[in-house]
C-alpha cells in the first residue's frame, strides 16, 4: 500500500500501471490500476471503482478528514471559473469475507497542501477517499480503465478540455514546489 501510495501524484496523460511505476507518478487510475495488479497478483480479489468529483469543493468546502487545499492562484481562479467534473478511481480489495476500499492516490508529501492522504492503513478496514466524492458511484468490476474512458469521454467538451488543463497545470505547479524542496 505504501509503495503505491508513495508514487508522486500527477498527470503523466497514461493510465497504463507499468509507465505509472516506470515514471514514478500518477494520477487516481494509473496508481490504482497499479495496486490492483499487485493484489491480484497475490491471489486478491479486486474491484475498480469510480465517483464523480468536483475539484471545486477542494478550495471552499472543508468537512470531516478534508481540508481546503492550498493550491496557486491559478489554479483557484480556474476552479471559481469553471465547473471542473471528474471520475475518481479507488480499489475495493475482498479480504476476511468483505469488501473494503482503499485509495492510493495522494502521496504523503501533498498532506503539506491540504491534500487528504490515508498514513496508517490496517489492511482490514476502509479507508477514506482521497477526495470527497458525490455519491454517484460506479462499482466497474474489472473495466476501470475502460469505465473512465466512457465516463470522460461522455463530459462536455469544454469541460473535458478544462479538467485536462486544470490536470496539467496542477501538475506543474506540484512538480514546481517537489523541484524547490517545499514537499
Amino acid at each position: 500500500f505504501e509503495k503505491v501510495r508513495d508514487i508522486r501524484f500527477g498527470s503523466i496523460s497514461s493510465r497504463n500501471p507499468i509507465d505509472v511505476y516506470k515514471a514514478n507518478k500518477g494520477t487516481c487510475s494509473g496508481k490504482h490500476f497499479l495496486i490492483k495488479e499487485l493484489y491480484k497478483s497475490i491471489g486478491l480479489k479486486t474491484k475498480d471503482m469510480i465517483c464523480m468529483q468536483r475539484w471545486k469543493d477542494l478550495i471552499w468546502f472543508p468537512t470531516g478528514n478534508y481540508e481546503i487545499v492550498n493550491f496557486s492562484e491559478e489554479l483557484i481562479d480556474m476552479l471559481k471559473e469553471y465547473e471542473i467534473i471528474d471520475f475518481h478511481n479507488y480499489l475495493k480489495i475482498f479480504i476476511d469475507g468483505k469488501w473494503i476500499q482503499l485509495d492510493v492516490t495522494i502521496d504523503k508529501p501533498l498532506k503539506k497542501l491540504g491534500f487528504f492522504t490515508t498514513e496508517n492503513w490496517d489492511g482490514k478496514s476502509d479507508m477514506p477517499l482521497c477526495f470527497c466524492g458525490t455519491n454517484k458511484i460506479w462499482d466497474c468490476e474489472d473495466n476501470g480503465m475502460e469505465q473512465k474512458r466512457n465516463l470522460v469521454n461522455q463530459l462536455p467538451k469544454k469541460i473535458r478540455t478544462t479538467r485536462k488543463e486544470f490536470l496539467e497545470q496542477m501538475t506543474k505547479w506540484i512538480d514546481a514546489l517537489r523541484e524547490k524542496g517545499e514537499l
